[in-house]
């Protein structure tokens, strides 16, 4: 925004200096034309002048579309407009002179298309980032989702991350993008992915609030059941053995046919074996 701002702002400068240079250089040029002459070259004005605010009025079309990020380059257009209204008046008062010479309005027609030049490169900028902020098509896993340029590029970036083995990076980019998009149709992909991050990293407190978090705000998700197992390992990691076969019985329960429901028994029978065995002496003393 900040960029387009101070294009902006480029733009209705160069505008302005054309237009000082109008009203100090019209008078004197004017005078020396021929009255045919005078009348086609503010007849040619004319025309370019009707083909910028024509183009003025269709980037006003678009801009009105975009976000409300964008408002503050509408503010920027009507400034523009009044610009070319003052451009126009002083047209008016060229009118009236009779006479020029005949290089001083070959000169005046050639800065007239720098200026029109100048307006065009603008246009073609803000077309581009306007581009920036229009949502598409996002393909995650086989999903489709409608994200900005942004978006997609962040989560590309914390995709990488985590694949490329840095996951506090990955951590923290997910931090990141939770604050800076909290409305996202990503979202519940940078929670599953940031509990990943934190678990490798051995941070299992911080990858149980995670994938906790992550089961109580989409409890219909599909991949709340890799979730689930997800959080039973991370507490298994913690030492929580209890509530790691907790999470297990209830994935089994909940969800019977689901992909990950063998690989949560064999961890269950795992998790059951694995306690006789720690216990053994304590449970065998009483029983005699």
């Amino acid at each position: 925004m900040a960029v387009m701002r101070r294009t902006m702002a480029a733009s209705i400068s160069s505008a302005a200096i054309f237009i000082s240079g109008l009203s100090l250089g019209a008078g004197e040029a004017f005078a020396m034309l021929a009255d045919d002459e005078a009348r086609r070259a503010i007849i040619d004005l004319r025309v370019q002048v009707e083909n910028l605010e024509s183009k003025l009025v269709n980037l006003e079309k678009r801009l009105q579309s975009a976000a409300q990020g964008q408002l503050k380059m509408l503010n920027e257009n009507e400034r523009l407009q009044s610009e070319i209204a003052r451009l126009r008046g002083q047209i008016e008062e060229a009118s009236q002179v009779v006479t020029t010479s005949r290089s001083q309005q070959r000169d005046l027609y050639l800065d007239l298309d720098r200026r029109l030049n100048q307006q065009r490169d603008l246009q073609a900028n803000l077309d581009r980032r306007i581009k920036q902020f229009e949502p598409l098509d996002f393909n995650v896993d086989g999903e489709i989702f409608r994200v900005t340029p942004e978006e997609k590029t962040k989560f590309e970036d914390l995709r990488e991350s985590l694949r490329g083995g840095e996951f506090k990076k990955a951590a923290a980019a997910a931090d990141l993008f939770l604050q800076a998009h909290p409305g996202s149709q990503l979202l519940p992909n940078v929670l599953l992915i940031r509990g990943s991050a934190l678990y490798a990293d051995k941070n299992y407190k911080a990858a149980i609030a995670a994938r906790q978090d992550f089961i109580d705000r989409y409890p219909n998700h599909p991949a709340r059941p890799q979730a689930m197992l997800n959080l039973a390992a991370s507490h298994a990691e913690s030492g929580n053995q209890n509530t790691a076969r907790g999470i297990l019985d209830g994935l089994i329960k909940s969800y019977p046919n689901s992909p990950v429901t063998n690989e949560a028994r064999e961890r269950l029978k795992g998790l059951r074996a694995a306690t006789p065995t720690k216990t053994a002496p304590n449970k065998a003393g009483p029983s005699k």
